[in-house]
């Protein structure tokens, strides 16, 4: 904005109330000029689109303006999206898959953004985000709600850094599963047949490897990434302890060696070359996924996943031997207290509620 001794095609400028001025032959052009913290600011009231028409509305703007100011870091609010998005990209934190889909989802934020990426932040509006959403609008439910993460954490930050008041993803929702995930879960007998099935195949050149490999994921109750990072120095045969992390959340975590663990990794530690060292991996193959595919189709099984067989360890701890929701969550390197295995797990089937619907026969003294 020029200042305030120059003048232009509309006149002169003038003083009509404090800290607010206007042009002498304009009606709608109304600015705000005062200090705030030290920093001069000057800024019209009113947009183009919805300009100020009356000196009322002048003051309502002006203390709107303050009251955001207050609220905000006048320098970090000069600050445009494209900085914004590379100070957030510096900062976020997660497992490398997670970040590797929110690195993703910035280069389209980039890329499909409404607006260009040199505006303010503070000039982006709900409707901008609403826009760039709708590029997602045909994506799953997952797809979606994780696109929507990733811009709620940017404004997030805006926010966090004091460059916005309010974020314009306030008020967005997230998307719902038009279906309940199916989630698949082997009988033990399946998974003692897939094993076997895997273990058979002589023509097969990783064919022990991956029966080993999958047969201790569903006696322990792992899964890939934390069977992939498992070393010998971790497997203590004399404390009985196998020590782990849990690759999601990057925390260390201890289970111990299961008596019907230790026979498979006795059998295997014995079977090692003679330049053995502590640091060599137990598990020479990473992903059992072909292998187990295979293997369902030979027994005409259900498409099971390696995660399966860690919801079987689960479910089986759960409703098979009545081991206790806390220390399953343990063994998994859960620090909820076993309420997302609650969540997941505990929903009882139709077996379970005809035995419990059973013991609701009527008292003894009502029967008399």
């Amino acid at each position: 904005m020029p200042k305030a001794q120059k003048a232009d095609q509309a006149g002169t400028i003038r003083k009509v109330a404090e800290n607010i001025y206007q042009y002498s032959g304009s009606q709608t052009s109304f600015y705000a000029r005062f200090r705030h913290k030290g920093e001069r600011i000057v800024q019209r009231l009113g947009s183009k689109k919805a300009p100020c028409t009356s000196l009322e509305e002048a003051k309502r703007l002006l203390r709107n303006l303050r009251n955001s100011l207050d609220r905000t870091e006048h320098k970090a609010s000069r600050k445009t999206l494209s900085q914004i998005i590379e100070e957030y990209s510096g900062v976020m934190a997660g497992a490398e898959a997670t970040l590797k889909y929110k690195r993703r989802y910035l280069k389209q934020l980039r890329e499909l953004f409404p607006v260009p990426l040199k505006t303010k932040v503070a000039d982006i509006k709900k409707s901008h985000v609403l826009q760039f959403l709708a590029h997602f609008k045909d994506a799953t439910a997952d797809h979606y709600n994780h696109v929507l993460t990733l811009v709620r954490d940017v404004f997030s930050y805006a926010v966090a850094d004091q460059a916005i008041a309010v974020s314009p993803v306030e008020g967005i929702r997230y998307r719902k599963r038009e279906d309940e995930v199916t989630r698949l879960i082997p009988s033990w007998d399946e998974f003692q047949r897939i094993v076997e099935s895997i273990r058979s195949q002589v023509y097969a050149d990783t064919a022990e490897e991956s029966a080993d490999l999958i047969e201790f994921m569903g006696l322990a109750g792992l899964g890939q990434a934390e069977c992939a990072g498992l070393h010998w120095q971790d497997v203590n045969f004399e404390t009985e302890q196998i020590a782990l992390i849990r690759r999601k959340t990057r925390t260390r975590f201890t289970i111990p060696l299961y008596p019907m663990v230790r026979p498979l990794l006795e059998r295997m530690n014995a079977e090692r070359d003679d330049d053995r060292t502590p640091l060599d991996a137990v598990f020479k193959v990473k992903d059992p996924k072909k292998a187990l595919e295979a293997a369902c189709k030979r027994l005409r099984l259900p498409a099971y996943s390696p995660r399966a067989f860690r919801r079987m360890f689960i479910s089986r701890c759960l409703h098979d031997l009545n081991i206790d929701v806390q220390t399953i969550a343990a063994w998994q390197g859960h620090k909820d207290g076993g309420q997302l295995i609650l969540r997941t797990y505990a929903r009882a089937n139709q077996e379970h509620q005809k035995a419990m619907a059973r013991r609701l026969t009527p008292p003894i003294a009502a029967t008399k």
